[in-house]
């Protein structure tokens, strides 16, 4: 039987950062586990570390990775007798949605894990949401599609907002923009790949420009690993439009925009996540990366980052900020850690009960864009909402919302 209350949890961390602040719904279920404290409590963490989407995989890893040292630096889980958490990674490669399934099966059944953090593509994680059901291993995710929760999943922990919020919020941002700007749009048109979270994405910006009088002049999809971008680019161009949304992985949108730019295109692009988010996007698309806008989950200049970002960027000295998947796996980190004190267990079905009732109002916890994590009962992110990011002299910015900005956005004619 569940019972209300209210508690900070505050452990000091001895890299100077707060684990989390907690404000518990309800106590955790089962009881202490019989396992030794100097047994590690696995996690597992299920990215693209190679292949295409190699450096959106090896950002989730990076953070992740930084976070779970960092808990384990201050203690480990204190409600465990200090137990110290554990990575299990596995890497999806360039693989198909249903062998990712597969790989998840396999971690699950080769390890001991107490829950799982992945797998960054929509259509991954969607393949893998049955086996985290059928398996009873609660899941955060890093990904888009709305449908992530929308199955009646009751294991399933969703950080980011929803696609089809990334594509409608960046939309009606860079409209206000452009209006204010005697910028004006009448036509516009979208290019993307053929991704879940990004045809997801394009239905939810293409409907809200249709509900702006914007007129759709065309609308284009590719596979992701483009070789050549010009006849894609002629087609998306054909209607002459004046703002285009776009979307890709980093490799495909270096050829892309080269090839808009060669077609003479100098309009405003939005995008949503992918590309437009990775650290690599300005030195990989040059120039052209300027001005662009972006919906993403999570940017490096949120409030309460400022201590997270100075350790990854000095642990990881090739890069000048953290991507978003970094950010978002350290959230999930932390969430897990808040779970199992709160739990008292590592058996996944109590991490599950632990994760549904958390709110983290404090510490890495909170790095999401409302200030606080805590779930709905289907798993999204309660008050979830995309941040509008903004490429100015080579770093994405934070646009929007206004109260967390950190640059005031430019529109460039």
């Amino acid at each position: 039987m569940s019972t209300h209350l209210s508690r900070a949890r505050r452990v000091s961390m001895a890299a100077g950062v707060a684990l989390a602040g907690l404000v518990l719904a309800s106590c955790g279920g089962g009881d202490l586990d019989e396992k030794d404290a100097s047994e590690p409590i696995q996690i597992g963490l299920i990215e693209p570390m190679s292949g295409p989407f190699a450096d959106n995989g090896t950002q989730a890893d990076r953070g992740a990775s930084l976070c779970v040292e960092q808990i384990n630096e201050a203690g480990g889980i204190a409600a465990l007798d200090g137990a110290q958490l554990q990575l299990v990674k596995q890497d999806t490669g360039n693989a198909q949605p249903a062998q990712v399934a597969n790989q998840a099966q396999s971690l699950i059944d080769n390890n001991d894990l107490s829950a799982m953090i992945g797998a960054w593509a929509s259509s991954y994680t969607l393949a893998i949401a049955p086996v985290m059901e059928q398996n009873g291993m609660p899941l955060l995710t890093e990904s888009f599609a709305d449908d992530i929760v929308a199955q009646g999943y009751q294991f399933i922990f969703k950080i980011p907002a929803a696609a089809s919020v990334m594509g409608e919020q960046g939309v009606t941002v860079v409209l206000d923009l452009a209006e204010a700007n005697n910028y004006d749009i009448s036509k516009a048109a979208m290019v993307t790949e053929n991704t879940s979270s990004a045809q997801v994405s394009a239905a939810g910006a293409v409907g809200m420009l249709e509900s702006r009088g914007i007129e759709i002049t065309g609308e284009e999809y590719f596979a992701p690993g483009l070789t050549d971008a010009n006849s894609l680019a002629i087609k998306v161009l054909a209607g002459d439009p004046d703002f285009l949304f776009a979307q890709g992985g980093l490799a495909d949108m270096k050829i892309l925009q080269e090839a808009l730019a060669a077609q003479g295109y100098e309009g405003p692009i939005l995008g949503s996540g992918s590309a437009l988010v990775n650290p690599h996007y300005f030195s990989t698309v040059g120039e052209p990366a300027n001005g662009a806008f972006t919906s993403a989950g999570w940017n490096w200049d949120l409030p309460g980052a400022e201590e997270f970002v100075k350790q990854f960027t000095e642990a990881n000295e090739e890069f000048d900020f953290p991507g978003q998947e970094a950010g978002e796996d350290c959230v999930a980190v932390y969430a897990i850690a808040a779970a199992l004190e709160e739990a008292g267990s590592r058996d996944p079905k109590a991490v599950r009960d632990a994760l549904s009732t958390i709110s983290i109002t404090e510490g890495p916890g909170s790095m999401v864009a409302n200030g606080a994590l805590e779930f709905e009962d289907n798993g999204a992110l309660k008050d979830a909402t995309p941040v509008i990011v903004q490429w100015q002299d080579g770093k994405p910015r934070t646009v929007f919302p206004e109260d967390i900005a950190t640059a005031e956005p430019i529109f460039t004619q």
